[in-house]
């Protein structure tokens, strides 16, 4: 089985490789669209450089690097990466899991390193998009909202593995604190903060009345992309 994450700007998406990373059925793969998209796009990136230097940007090079030796191979991705992917069907055969997050508390972490972000680089289209052709098409997908895997870890990846046809297993938990040989060239620049933990924080759900506030220039924004979410979140499944 093959299990493809398709996250918004990393919420929590590094910490959910790192849980299944734990597992000896699992191996991970950590972004492998990620020069490929940049090629496509010219986003610019703190890693962009490296990324193009090192990661293949052709299909037929990089579809033999979503394998591993495990029995499950688990892919994390941004959902934005599928922009000018030429055949989506390369993925037709994964089961689909969509990570989201509230525009606001995305648009307040992802500015560490992006000063102007947009809707492609905030993802909820991709997200969205995704979802119907996985509907259209009959691929299994499934929603997390980030928050409330944050607030209750162990209950939402049960439910997730539940939802895989895979038993739960207590070490996704934890992991050792420190970088994995998986991570991306990007790493040292957007994972510090699941570097330096040892397992999941719970940290408790904000409730949509306090939100963070964000700079009035990107009011437009959010006002585009939370409806979006808010479909989304609608078929969370945790």
């Amino acid at each position: 089985m093959t299990v493809s994450l398709w996250s918004g700007p990393r919420n929590c998406s590094t910490a959910l490789m790192y849980s299944f990373a734990q597992r000896p059925d699992f191996g991970v793969v950590d972004e492998p669209l990620f020069a490929h998209f940049l090629q496509q796009t010219g986003a610019e990136r703190p890693s962009r450089a490296e990324v193009l230097s090192v990661m293949p940007t052709v299909r037929a090079d990089i579809l033999p690097t979503l394998k591993r030796d495990n029995a499950h191979v688990f892919l994390k991705h941004m959902a934005n990466h599928t922009e000018g992917w030429p055949e989506p069907r390369d993925f037709g055969t994964h089961k689909h899991v969509l990570l989201t997050r509230h525009p606001r508390k995305v648009l307040k972490s992802y500015r560490a390193h992006i000063d102007s972000p947009t809707a492609l680089d905030l993802c909820y289209h991709h997200q969205h998009r995704w979802l119907e052709r996985c509907e259209a098409e009959g691929w299994p997908v499934v929603v997390l909202d980030s928050d409330r895997l944050v607030a209750a870890p162990e209950q939402s990846l049960r439910a997730l593995m539940d939802w895989l046809g895979v038993d739960f297993d207590p070490c996704m938990l934890k992991w050792p604190a420190g970088s994995r040989q998986e991570d991306g060239p990007w790493a040292k620049y957007w994972y510090h903060r699941v570097h330096a933990s040892t397992g999941w924080e719970k940290v408790p759900a904000t409730d949509l009345d306090s939100l963070p506030p964000v700079d009035e220039r990107f009011l437009p924004l959010v006002a585009e992309t939370e409806p979006l979410f808010e479909l989304l979140r609608a078929r969370a499944l945790n």
